[in-house]
């Protein structure tokens, strides 16, 4: 028995917009009956600041960019620093947008469920 992830959409990153995050959260409360959509894009490139996060190294943070467009988004994917491996090349994400507050900015962040 393999886990599988069930994902509602492919979407490219250039389709994440402030608006977008918004009609998403319009589906709230997310929970046990009404998860969060699962979000899938290829072909996703690290900005080269990946890196393994934790105290034994067990999350991973990346900065993922898509094609020409140079506009990064902060993902983090708790239970995935075995797969650094997977970002020196193009590599695709299954993710659901979050918000990141941090010293008073907010921004969407994309919480990684897998890659590959």
């Amino acid at each position: 028995m393999t886990p599988e992830i069930s994902i509602d959409a492919e979407i490219d990153l250039s389709e994440i917009t402030p608006k977008f995050f918004r009609i998403i959260q319009q589906m709230a409360p997310f929970g046990p009956m009404n998860m969060k959509p699962v979000f899938k894009t290829s072909y996703v490139r690290d900005n080269g600041y990946g890196k393994q996060v934790g105290a034994d190294k067990t999350h991973l943070k990346l900065n993922v960019f898509q094609g020409d467009n140079k506009r990064t988004f902060n993902s983090i994917g708790f239970g995935l620093g075995n797969k650094m491996e997977f970002v020196q090349n193009d590599f695709d994400i299954v993710y659901a947008l979050d918000e990141n507050e941090w010293n008073g900015n907010k921004s969407i962040q994309l919480l990684l469920k897998d890659l590959k």
